[in-house]
């Protein structure tokens, strides 16, 4: 019997690869789809890819515009729609143990086929459509912009994937069928499609890296532009060699933050910066004499930025998931400095945060709402959390801080402040000119 967080575990080395195969595309695990059964951020609302979601009734709208996705991507090539299923049909059982079985069984192998010609073609039309206005005016003439909108929440969910392996052979099928022909052109549009959507400088590095280890599926690609970048895999291998050697570092070592918010830190002179490192682990902490700097990579806050990262969440915490929780990490990060509206407002005022939901306390409200369940990396950020924590700590480092901030921090503190030294300075001389010492000098 299997559950939805994987199946039953074989003993026999061909079992093993089956289960790692079919976990390319896992279901969320169990425990969180009843902790956020209240919610549907793990559920499409309009679009369905894969089996795990297919035939929902409520998603019968964009299934009729798959069809003509599927001759969007068809046209100009010479070939039918009969020529690309009978290609996805030869390796349909590696295409079927991307899934849990008891999904993929559901369907025959033609039924399959067709559902992954169809959903693999909706998802390279939404590639196209970042290069190709021609394209995107067809798409929002048959979904509207609502629909449309609504897709690219859809491509976030963890259970709402495709294998990437399919997208590249479409690719390579409709460009002459030959290995790597046309696929040059459709990473420079993914390059572009991603860019559009995160972090415009970080494309580059994840395609090299896409090179090396072809993603799972777009999520995965997803994934790897925001948390990758060449500095950071030399911190990866650090990472691995403190994990190694961890139970030799003393236990304060091993302690997370402990540190509160932003406004806490900045009146300790903690400064927020904007770290412009186009990843999730470009946060850097410098500190100085009486002050710091904690920079930050900047972030867009959205209606599907929950949505975005439960579903990254449940992809690290996955099995055969990836292996670092950095999504999680920087989230357990970040929850521990937003805690109130005036937080937001600071990283909003710095450039980090750019709140498109209205208010600030609905940011609040996102970060509050993303669990990460006690999971952790603590090497991912464990230099930073303890510098701040050591910053934070140091009375002499912070003493100078505090008084500017206690006293300089508004016209009215800093007036309040000169009007009691002037008081001071004028009772202080009063006494003076009073006292019989004065009168004692002059009588003399």
């Amino acid at each position: 019997m299997t559950s939805q967080s994987g199946g039953m575990m074989d003993i026999t080395t061909s079992g093993l690869q089956a289960t790692s195969r079919r976990r390319q595309i896992p279901k969320v695990p169990l425990f969180m789809r009843i902790d956020n059964q209240k919610s549907d951020d793990y559920d499409p609302k309009v679009v369905s890819l894969g089996p795990y979601h297919h035939g929902k009734p409520e998603l019968n709208f964009v299934e009729d515009f798959k069809p003509k996705a599927l001759q969007m991507f068809i046209d100009g090539s010479n070939k039918n729609q009969d020529f690309f299923l009978e290609k996805i049909l030869g390796e349909i059982d590696d295409f079927r143990n991307c899934y849990l079985e008891e999904f993929a069984n559901k369907y025959d192998d033609y039924e399959f086929a067709q559902m992954m010609l169809l959903d693999s073609c909706f998802i390279l039309n939404d590639i196209e459509i970042s290069t190709n206005p021609a394209s995107k005016k067809k798409t929002i003439k048959h979904l509207g912009i609502a629909v449309y909108l609504m897709t690219r929440r859809d491509l976030y969910l963890l259970e709402n994937q495709v294998p990437f392996p399919i997208l590249k052979l479409l690719v390579e099928l409709k460009n002459g069928g030959d290995q790597g022909s046309g696929y040059h052109e459709f990473e420079e549009k993914l390059k572009r499609y991603c860019s559009q959507m995160f972090f415009d400088n970080q494309a580059d590095n994840m395609l090299a890296k896409m090179m090396e280890k072809e993603p799972h599926h777009l999520l995965d690609v997803f994934r790897r532009v925001i948390v990758s970048d060449e500095a950071n895999v030399r911190q990866s291998r650090c990472c691995d060699l403190w994990r190694k050697n961890h139970h030799l570092l003393p236990k304060s070592a091993l302690l997370t933050n402990v540190f509160r918010s932003v406004m806490d830190l900045k009146s300790k002179g903690i400064h927020f910066r904007p770290s412009g490192i186009d990843s999730l682990k470009g946060v850097r902490f410098t500190s100085h004499y009486y002050y710091a700097n904690l920079k930050l990579p900047c972030w867009y806050v959205s209606t599907y930025t929950k949505v975005f990262f439960m579903n990254m969440i449940a992809y690290e915490m996955c099995p055969n998931g990836p292996t670092h929780l950095t999504v999680v990490s920087y989230i357990n990060f970040m929850k521990s400095l937003v805690i109130s509206p005036n937080d937001v407002k600071e990283l909003r005022q710095e450039k980090i945060i750019f709140n498109t939901l209205g208010s600030d306390e609905e940011v609040v409200q996102v970060y509050k709402g993303l669990k990460t369940y006690g999971a952790e990396d603590q090497s991912i950020f464990k230099n930073v959390n303890w510098n701040i924590q050591e910053h934070y700590n140091s009375k002499g480092k912070t003493w100078i801080a505090e008084l500017i901030d206690k006293y300089f921090n508004s016209p009215w503190s800093l007036i309040a402040l000169v009007v009691t030294a002037f008081v001071t300075f004028l009772i202080v001389v009063q006494i003076y000119y009073g006292s019989p010492f004065y009168h004692s000098l002059h009588l003399e």
